[in-house]
């Protein structure tokens, strides 16, 4: 008998149209998709046994760190009670790239597959794809794939099933229903004659030795609302931030790596919608607020935006640049690294050691401090 845990931490795999015709969560979803596995055709629903936990049920939209602490409290709870051979957690889609981010850095060193699962639409619509990304984590752990945080999904728009490595996920685009990821795993046709062959090419790409074990997800800490996440736009304004609120600001960059830096042609001065005026009151605060700046590097043929921002000095401190990560994963680290770590060589060695396989790219991390 295959023991698997299932953590029903909520978003639309878990919802139902509620009497105002609105998807809110609901028990009854939970419940469903237990069962649609169980009364399944799948070759293992005879042989699994499927163990629920307290139901955390949260919209994905209004997951926060608060709420990630639930959910890892929740994981601690019943994984050291109960030997068990895999865990799910049904998240919805929303959030779910920042949630399989996080996990994958907790769980770098898990002994025991870990998957995430969502939906497109609630279980009962005919175009959802819960149940099938659910019956594909359940097959995964059965046949015993290598341990690590997975995400399968099925794709709408070409009805490919892929299998993602947590730490490589992306959001889902606006107004599409697809996840992709670097080196995504197409499993589509994956059967249980061939999916040995899949498991050791995955565990090719992915081998077990070179994780590196760094948190320990047993222990009594918490996750801090401690990072502010910045999108850059055209007339960000950065007078409209309390940046003493946060132990660090991750600002994310235009596609080629730029942030707005200008500054006056005659003057040499720059105002508020300068990026170099955001570093001033964080390098100036009394906290000495760390600045990350990513996607993005310092480095010879980039743009002098970027020369500019990376040779800003205030008080000794300049701007870090962190390159390679998705988005999600970036703010995972630093929420990890400036909740858990108090030494500053702790937590750079974590933010730009590669932990789990989230470098996504072939270059190394160019950063300064």
């Amino acid at each position: 008998m295959t023991n698997i845990l299932l953590i029903l931490v909520g978003g639309t795999i878990c919802t139902a149209l509620n009497e105002e015709g609105n998807l809110s969560v609901s028990e009854e979803a939970g419940i469903l998709l237990k069962d649609n596995y169980l009364k399944s055709d799948s070759p293992f629903a005879e042989s699994v046994n499927i163990d629920t936990t307290e139901n955390l049920y949260v919209l994905s939209e209004n997951m926060t760190v608060n709420k990630w602490n639930e959910m890892i409290k929740t994981y601690r709870k019943y994984v050291t009670r109960k030997e068990y051979d895999g865990v799910i957690l049904a998240h919805g889609t929303d959030t779910l790239a920042y949630s399989a981010a996080l996990f994958s850095m907790l769980l770098s060193s898990v002994k025991i597959p870990v998957f995430f699962v969502s939906a497109n639409e609630n279980l009962k619509s005919a175009r959802t794809n819960g149940n099938v990304n659910f019956r594909c984590a359940v097959e995964c752990i059965c046949r015993k794939i290598a341990p690590n945080v997975y995400v399968p999904y099925k794709n709408l728009s070409d009805g490919r099933m892929y299998l993602h490595l947590a730490s490589r996920l992306e959001q889902c685009k606006n107004y599409s229903e697809d996840f992709h990821s670097t080196g995504e795993f197409d499993i589509t046709d994956m059967t249980e004659d061939n999916y040995r062959e899949y498991f050791l090419q995955l565990e090719k790409m992915y081998p077990r030795d070179k994780r590196k074990e760094v948190v320990d997800i047993s222990g009594t800490w918490r996750l801090k609302d401690c990072v502010l996440f910045m999108t850059p736009y055209v007339g960000l304004n950065y007078s409209a931030y309390k940046y003493n609120s946060f132990a660090a600001v991750l600002h994310g960059s235009f596609h080629s790596g730029t942030a707005c830096a200008q500054k006056g042609e005659r003057t040499g001065k720059y105002d508020k919608f300068s990026i170099l005026y955001m570093l001033d009151k964080c390098f100036r605060s009394k906290k000495k607020i760390d600045v990350y700046f990513s996607p993005a590097e310092l480095k010879n043929g980039t743009y002098e935006t970027v020369s500019i921002i990376g040779n800003h000095v205030v008080n000794g401190k300049r701007i870090n640049f962190l390159n390679g990560y998705t988005y999600e994963m970036a703010y995972a680290k630093l929420v990890i690294a400036y909740s858990l770590f108090e030494k500053e060589e702790d937590r750079l060695n974590f933010i730009y050691d590669e932990i789990n396989f989230e470098l996504v790219n072939d270059e190394r991390h160019i950063y300064l401090r």
